[in-house]
């Protein structure tokens, strides 16, 4: 009974868009972090035109909220497979499990090297970077 009960919580897990979730919380927060980096990179010379540093602000906002959506969803989906880290057993739920973690750690570490480089436009002007 309870293997039966088992199945029945984790069949979401072998859905499309359980597994899309689960590649999603891996993901999100290496991607956000890689796309804001190019595209500050890319804005750089345009707020140092505009003397206005307000999209190099909204880039970093919008690849952190990102990257901290990741992290969510994976939480979500921890708790979702009973909290538990990945065993040593293979199957669908240990994979997914193992993914969950990995999207928790990611999200958690770019996030941060979000924050951080978000803190380089907060104190020096982007003409400096020219």
């Amino acid at each position: 009974m309870a293997d039966t009960m088992e199945r029945a919580e984790h069949r979401h897990l072998r859905t499309g868009r359980g597994i899309a979730l689960l590649w999603f919380a891996v993901l999100a927060g290496p991607l956000a972090w890689m796309l804001g980096l190019n595209a500050e990179y890319g804005l750089v010379r345009v707020a140092c035109a505009k003397d206005s540093t307000l999209a190099l602000h909204l880039v970093s906002l919008a690849t952190l909220l990102l990257a901290l959506s990741g992290g969510w969803v994976a939480w979500r989906e921890w708790s979702r497979t009973g909290r538990e880290g990945p065993g040593e057993e293979g199957g669908v739920v240990p994979r997914s499990q193992m993914m969950i973690v990995l999207g928790l750690m990611g999200s958690a570490l770019f996030s941060l090297a979000i924050v951080l480089q978000w803190t380089a436009s907060l104190f020096f002007h982007p003409c400096m970077a020219i």
